[in-house]
């Protein structure tokens, strides 16, 4: 699938955006996928980007097939968040899975087995600010009479500032939530203490 097909964010196309952060994980050894899978479940929902139903959850694309080395998988989710209730912007938030190779596969744990798997896993991790999100609707700033001719003015001048601000609110926390998935993983951070709950262990176990 080429690059930068698989990269578009949402599919609205007359969204205002600064970009805040990319931010990769690539990871091949062992690890609990569906235990990743509900960590960043959980990372999302408490730290308010959508609520725990699942029926609600911004999963956009899901594709699983047998390939020759293992299973392949797809996944791509798009958050999207209102800081504050304000009604001029919001941030965005990409999360592109790719699996490849999958395997379930057996290990010792204190002299017990478990199952887990095998893969050659890439996340990756994109996240903007957006202005006058409410024009998705008709009902921004675009969209009104007085508003309308200063709106750029007031996103590029005026209000310059608090959305640096914000892009930058937006940018701790797109390496925050790759900090997770590292600390998770068992892999080398940069941050002096890790992100990822003490009640997810690394790379994670299945059942017995």
């Amino acid at each position: 699938m080429p690059e930068d097909y698989r990269i578009k964010g949402h599919p609205y196309t007359e969204r205002i955006t600064i970009h805040a952060a990319e931010a990769r994980v690539r990871y091949r050894e062992e690890f609990h996928m569906k235990n990743l899978y509900m960590l960043l479940h959980d990372w999302f929902v408490e730290e308010g980007w959508v609520k725990r139903k699942d029926a609600e959850w911004p999963e956009h694309f899901y594709l699983l097939r047998e390939v020759q080395i293992g299973k392949e998988m797809w996944i791509w989710w798009r958050f999207k968040k209102v800081p504050e209730a304000n009604a001029y912007y919001r941030y965005l938030l990409d999360v592109f899975w790719h699996i490849v190779g999958a395997k379930d596969i057996e290990v010792m744990r204190q002299g017990k087995k478990y199952k887990t798997n095998l893969a050659d896993l890439e996340l990756m991790f994109q996240s903007r600010l957006e202005m006058d999100y409410q024009h998705e609707t008709g009902k921004g700033w675009r969209d009104h009479k007085l508003l309308g001719p200063i709106h750029e003015v007031f996103h590029k001048r005026i209000f310059k500032n608090e959305l640096e601000k914000r892009r930058i609110d937006l940018y701790r926390d797109t390496y925050r939530v790759q900090e997770v998935v590292k600390t998770y993983l068992g892999m080398k951070t940069y941050m002096p203490e890790p992100e990822a709950h003490e009640y997810w262990p690394e790379k994670g176990i299945g059942e017995k």
